[in-house]
């Protein structure tokens, strides 16, 4: 099997392209790691599709160091006003890369801050190809904004929104608020259909574990940890994540420090944790953003029952249906939590049966094609660009 299509190596980084994918983190290793089978394909977001269908696109990092003169300067003052207002405005990555995207058709953020970034500087060029921005959670940024942040976020947010062309959304809670807060027009706005690599996710060596075990995994901040480490679970919790989390006296809960750019464990090492879980929690906060959805395909993917915050936010709602495909609990309630975990842990018959569907509802629903098609359709919006005959 071809996990990694021919030339995509040449085509992450700095170039000219006629579609411009830009993300944050090095992607060189994982690329490798991908082509072997080490490393899932699912945050290439469709990427490698575009590339296996001929299709002249790039990946671009936008974290990376700046070059030149005022580099320095100019990074220790976004990271001032970053710190200041709780928005991240990379304006100069765009200004370094102007020969890269000047002739391209199509321009696509895959990550909140940079998506405004994008069209707040692209909204100002004369000669600019079509910008699309992708938000995991565009609704709830402004709730977490400092003060100042707070007397200018709304401001620079509709500015940055009205630079766009289209805004995309990987749950339909967040699309909905923000079409109504921001009055977006929303015919210029879609759900991004994310998908799974289950070639990689999959179940395997491991499955009954002698001893019951309970995992939890993710840092954004829509994580609700407390909760969890607040319910009285009858197994070892183990929670990986680099947010802070205040263990209560008494708990069996192991805090490991990590995400998903750094962490003690790689993506292998992280499958076989999912598939020696008795129950895999994602925990959440009640919030618009769709969060939680990587953690919660992994590990349905790999056969495991999951309990899942039933936060207004669910990038599915309406599919999972409890107790068919996972356990679904009210958030912020670690009674309501520790009753679901304790049911799974007592009851095999009942994990079996939800993994199985867990792992059926994600083969059928949230294929790794899905977001292949979903990137070309959305790159296809642009004036001028054209499905390669090839494809």
């Amino acid at each position: 099997m071809n996990l990694v299509p021919d030339g995509a190596a040449g085509r992450l980084g700095r170039g000219a392209a006629a579609i411009q994918l830009f993300t944050k983190g090095d992607f060189d290793q994982r690329l490798i790691g991908a082509g072997e089978g080490r490393v899932p394909r699912d945050f290439f977001y469709g990427f490698l599709g575009l590339i296996a269908r001929g299709y002249d696109a790039r990946w671009q990092r936008t974290d990376g160091a700046y070059a030149g003169a005022g580099a320095s300067a100019d990074h220790l003052r976004e990271r001032v006003v970053s710190r200041m207002t709780g928005l991240s405005r990379r304006h100069r990555v765009l200004k370094e890369m102007t020969d890269d995207w000047r002739e391209a058709k199509a321009a696509v953020s895959f990550t909140d801050h940079f998506s405004l970034t994008l069209g707040d500087y692209l909204g100002r060029q004369s000669k600019r190809p079509f910008a699309a921005g992708l938000f995991h959670g565009l609704s709830d940024i402004q709730n977490r904004l400092p003060a100042l942040g707070q007397m200018t976020g709304d401001r620079y947010i509709r500015r940055a929104l009205a630079g766009l062309n289209h805004v995309g959304f990987f749950g339909p809670a967040d699309r909905d608020e923000a079409v109504r807060r921001y009055g977006l027009e929303r015919e210029k706005t879609s759900i991004y259909p994310f998908g799974i690599d289950t070639d990689f996710w999959s179940p395997g060596d491991g499955d009954g574990a002698p001893e019951p075990n309970v995992l939890s995994v993710g840092s954004d901040p829509s994580r609700d940890f407390a909760t969890l480490a607040a319910a009285p679970i009858d197994a070892p919790v183990r929670i990986i994540t680099r947010l802070k989390v205040d263990v209560p006296a008494g708990r069996d809960v192991e805090v490991t420090s990590g995400h998903y750019f750094e962490s003690p464990l790689d993506d292998v090492g992280l499958r076989g944790l999912y598939r020696k879980a008795t129950a895999v929690v994602v925990t959440l906060k009640d919030v618009f953003q769709p969060t939680g959805y990587s953690v919660c395909l992994q590990a349905m993917a790999c056969g495991r029952p999951v309990v899942l915050s039933d936060i207004k936010g669910l990038w599915a709602p309406g599919l999972y249906k409890d107790g068919e495909h996972c356990l679904l609990v009210p958030p912020g309630d670690p009674r309501a939590m520790a009753a679901a975990v304790n049911r799974l842990l007592g009851d095999a018959g009942l994990r079996e049966r939800l993994g199985k569907a867990a792992r059926q509802v994600t083969l059928d629903h949230f294929p790794l094609a899905r977001m292949d098609d979903g990137l070309e359709a959305l790159v296809l919006r642009a004036p001028g660009l054209e499905r390669p005959c090839q494809a």
